[in-house]
């Protein structure tokens, strides 16, 4: 069987979430299935590092096209035969009525919370017609079941057409000290004793919530906690950048952009704790790499992340940062809670891996395909 997989998101600079997961999940996928040949379609004037079949026309171009004619499907740009199609994230595509189709939906997110997004972010979801690739594809897979219960509910999708595949955790996350750290920590210029947030910075990660939280408890608790951002600045994040700018926060939050992949291990393990106070995720994927980490984690009750972080993480109300400052003070001040959580993450984190992803997934293909 020919798989068509469109790997258009991996020409960003860099990697998000969704840029985390295709790659990840793709490698395990080759380790494990040698009995199908996966074709992986780009486009644009950077061609990614997996890319097997690259067209050079710019993707907005792409795009234009295909929203004014909605031609051609995205098999014509192969020239050659197709059996299934893997779209691991939602785009704007045109797909074909005689080829079966597998699409990955992450989250309802810019449904549920329009107001988290900007206008161009709302405009480029209407212009991708969801709904529309919903309905097209032969089967659905989502990260979590709360985000299978938000699709059946959104999209009258029979639950049968959804599969739950949870996202798995890379390997190189640890709790074991490696001899780079030290480097990385110099070279991120990291406070020594520091909660961390690992993300794109926008509205619905809460972090205004997050900073008043530590604010609170550096107060009440004097202790000399600092704040790591690390993350690319994201959508409407205007109101952070004006909170960051006023002199109570001067010292003690960093944010210190895009963190290389291989500089994450690090990151994590030299962090005191992992506050993650979303308001909607899907999965929730670094609250499961600081928990592989060795790192407690705090993160909020709300959508998939009692799902992923089970009885391994300190639950938190989003809306109300005083739970943050709480939530700190409970783990900060007790060497045994935080003893406790830091082991009940790590057992928690080894039932998610890339390869148990990858066959929950070929066995979706297959089952699509039949």
């Amino acid at each position: 069987m020919r798989i068509l997989v469109d790997i258009r998101h991996l020409s960003a600079p860099h990697l998000t979430g969704v840029g985390q997961y295709t790659t990840q999940l793709l490698r395990a996928l080759f380790e494990i299935d040698h009995e199908n040949e996966y074709v992986l379609f780009s486009s644009g004037g950077r061609r990614p590092e997996l890319s097997t079949a690259h067209l050079s026309t710019s993707n907005k171009l792409l795009n234009v096209r295909t929203l004014l004619l909605r031609h051609p499907a995205i098999n014509w740009h192969i020239r050659e035969p197709i059996d299934l199609i893997f779209l691991p994230n939602v785009n704007i595509t045109t797909l074909p009525q005689d080829i079966p189709t597998v699409l990955t939906l992450h989250d309802l997110s810019w449904i549920l919370y329009p107001e988290f997004y900007s206008l161009k972010m709302r405009a480029w979801h209407a212009a991708a017609r969801v709904p529309e690739l919903v309905g097209q594809s032969r089967a659905i897979i989502t990260p979590s079941a709360r985000t299978k219960q938000d699709a059946c509910r959104l999209f009258a999708t029979a639950p049968e057409r959804i599969h739950v595949v949870p996202h798995g955790v890379s390997p190189t996350l640890s709790p074991k000290m490696a001899a780079q750290d030290h480097g990385v920590r110099s070279r991120l210029k990291l406070p020594k004793h520091f909660a961390l947030f690992v993300g794109t910075i926008e509205p619905r990660k809460n972090l205004l919530a997050l900073v008043e939280g530590v604010k609170e408890y550096r107060e009440r608790a004097h202790d000399d906690l600092h704040l790591v951002l690390a993350g690319p600045w994201g959508w409407r994040s205007h109101a952070l950048r004006r909170r960051l700018w006023k002199r109570d926060t001067q010292g003690w939050v960093h944010q210190i952009g895009y963190v290389n992949e291989s500089d994450l291990p690090a990151l994590y393990r030299s962090a005191k704790v992992t506050v993650w106070p979303s308001i909607y995720e899907g999965f929730g994927l670094p609250v499961l790499e600081s928990m592989a980490s060795g790192t407690p984690v705090i993160t909020s009750h709300t959508s998939s992340l009692p799902e992923v972080a089970d009885d391994a993480a300190i639950y938190i109300d989003p809306y109300n940062s005083r739970d943050i400052t709480e939530a700190l003070r409970g783990l900060l001040g007790s060497t045994s809670l935080h003893s406790l959580l830091a082991h009940r993450g790590l057992e928690r984190a080894k039932g998610f891996t890339w390869q148990t992803a990858a066959r929950q997934t070929l066995e979706v293909f297959l089952q699509a395909a039949s």
